[in-house]
């Protein structure tokens, strides 16, 4: 809908509410950028433009950012997000340990903590990342009401719904409990739920900035094994949430599932060691002595990534394939050289801008800084709400009001 349309009532009002996104989205995008610029992007009348502009400008939620200087005409004034208007936090809840982090509306990160303890107790582990989500604020000196919401990235499935067992071992306490209520009754502050697979693939694609990817598939390795999907520069959720559980497709080799080969687990099994002992440290010192059992495993574990990349060729025909989890970069990457030579398919051109298969950009914390992002781009994009706000819980401050 542009500004030609003449809708009225409810119509009308919609109309301004999405221009002011359109706007907004294009500068926290794209910005600096005048308002010509932004006229001639978007279509708008100049003088909507103007309007728009002058509003978010009175409401603290842009600034300007400088004129040019050695053009005819009179100066054009520059216009960008103001990176205080609003803050987002991330809180990533993985087996013996929680990562929160607390960033800007540049997505810029501003505070993080690290907890390792027992997170087999939901109530309990609730009630830490509810102390960690107040001790980020405290210390960050950011105001409540400054933050426009919390992204929860929990790798476990809501195994309640179904008719076969679905948790994942450490995971079985979480069956049927929704943390997002707890957390966003007690914090007031909105909370939005992802895997940790589409929370690392939403960060991949945000994070970006030259010539970024749109359409492209991240196998996640965790306790289990799952993928981001991102289509048309949207991730791909399914109905319920649960697109990309690609870890409990059976195995290439006929024996089992995924999960019982790709995972922090079958590390775990192959090594006689407890899952919560595998730690990046741990996992890259083992790597560098070339212990025989992790290298037996990571000789299967590249069989298997073989096997899923040209699943996820021949079904999304993504640009790139990228591996990414719970795993120090000195893994992924001699999983990927271990992968080559992969499996014949349509992605297999003779021309290539990028590798078939590589490892993702943002290996540290790709799952909690995704999970950051969303609220700010649930609040700016009109296409992230409608993707997410049935996932949405607690208080609802959308961006257009603000």
């Amino acid at each position: 809908m542009s500004d030609h349309d003449t809708p009225d009532g409810a119509g009308q009002a919609f109309s301004r509410i999405y221009n002011r996104r359109l706007v907004f989205e294009l500068l926290h995008q794209n910005g600096p950028l005048s308002r010509v610029d932004i006229a001639q992007r978007i279509g708008l009348k100049p003088q909507t433009i103007s309007s728009i502009t002058r509003e978010l400008l009175d409401q603290g939620l842009i600034r300007e950012a400088g004129r040019s200087t050695g053009l005819r005409g009179q100066p054009q004034i520059y216009l960008a997000p103001n990176p205080e208007a609003g803050y987002a936090l991330g809180l990533h809840s993985d087996r013996g340990q929680i990562t929160a982090v607390l960033g800007d509306l540049l997505l810029r990160s501003v505070a993080r903590l690290n907890w390792s303890g027992d997170t087999t107790d939901p109530v309990a582990t609730t009630a830490v990342m509810i102390d960690l989500v107040r001790q980020l604020l405290e210390e960050s000196g950011v105001e409540h009401s400054m933050v426009w919401g919390l992204g929860l990235v929990l790798p476990t499935l809501n195994a309640d719904m179904y008719e076969i067992e679905m948790s994942m071992p450490g995971w079985e306490l979480w069956r049927g409990f929704d943390p997002t209520h707890e957390l966003a009754t007690r914090l007031k502050i909105p909370v939005l739920t992802e895997n940790d697979a589409t929370a690392a693939a939403i960060g991949t694609l945000l994070h970006q900035s030259d010539a970024p990817l749109r359409n492209f598939v991240l196998i996640y390795i965790g306790y289990g094994t799952g993928a981001g999907i991102i289509v048309d520069g949207m991730p791909l959720k399914g109905v319920r949430g649960n697109a990309g559980e690609f870890g409990l497709l059976p195995s290439p080799d006929g024996n089992g599932v995924i999960d019982d080969h790709l995972s922090l687990h079958a590390i775990a099994r192959l090594l006689d060691r407890p899952v919560e002992e595998l730690t990046p440290d741990l996992l890259s010192e083992l790597h560098h002595h070339r212990d025989s059992r992790l290298m037996l495993w990571m000789e299967e574990a590249a069989r298997t990534l073989r096997y899923l990349v040209s699943i996820m060729e021949t079904a999304f025909d993504p640009d790139t394939v990228l591996l990414g989890g719970a795993l120090p970069q000195s893994i992924l990457s001699a999983l990927v050289e271990r992968s080559y030579p992969l499996l014949a398919s349509l992605s297999a051109l003779r021309m290539r801008d990028m590798p078939r298969f590589s490892v993702t950009p943002l290996v540290t914390d790709g799952a909690v800084i995704g999970g950051m992002y969303l609220p700010v781009f649930v609040n700016t994009r009109s296409d992230f709400r409608n993707l997410y706000i049935r996932h949405v819980a607690g208080d609802e401050r959308p961006f257009d009001h603000r």
